[in-house]
């Protein structure tokens, strides 16, 4: 939970309280573009409890939404923006840092996770691009994973327009990854 201070009085307010338990992939489920003389609006078609907290995270978020409606492949990424606190500005300036896709993955609790680094193996950008445990995956959705996990790394590196990083995305690691990860700890139940 986020706090700010109010200047007049010097408490603290809880911020963005009524919007934080929604995430846009709820609030997007409940809208729908609608054609309009301006080009495209959302609207929200959802009278159910809670409606009004909805509105509000349509009213403050139209943009986004509008975005995430238009391009529904894209949705992994809006989704690890608002996780990791990101947007395009904040990501546009780690253009010129030195940052590598990272991969840990534990052998005792099967789980792998992946993200964003430095050179010192510092996860960086708040949120991990993926965390799943390999042992309840088949090879081929390892695979697909492993492949939603390189699109939406490449999708950042072109937001904030680092090379190096838009070359650690290349397609080729998901070999790697089947044969490194998969095919020496996967262990069928």
């Amino acid at each position: 939970m986020e706090f700010k201070q109010e200047l007049e009085t010097g408490t603290f307010s809880v911020v963005g309280n009524t919007e934080s338990s929604l995430k846009i992939k709820e609030v997007a489920e409940k809208c729908r573009l609608v054609k309009s003389d301006n080009g495209v609006k959302v609207e929200l078609a959802y009278t159910g409890p809670n409606a009004s907290k909805y509105m509000q995270y349509v009213e403050k978020h139209k943009e986004e939404l509008t975005k995430y409606l238009m391009n529904p492949d894209e949705a992994d990424l809006f989704e690890w923006m608002e996780l990791s606190h990101q947007n395009p500005t904040t990501l546009k300036k780690h253009e010129k840092e030195k940052l590598i896709l990272y991969v840990g993955f534990d052998p005792e609790t099967r789980l792998m996770l992946t993200g964003i680094a430095d050179e010192n193996v510092t996860l960086k950008l708040g949120a991990p691009l993926m965390e799943i445990n390999i042992d309840e995956l088949t090879r081929e959705e390892f695979k697909l994973k492993i492949y939603d996990m390189l699109l939406l790394a490449d999708e950042i590196a072109v937001l904030m327009g680092n090379a190096d990083l838009r070359k650690m995305a290349n397609i080729q690691i998901v070999k790697t990854y089947l044969s490194e990860i998969y095919d020496k700890f996967h262990e069928n139940p």
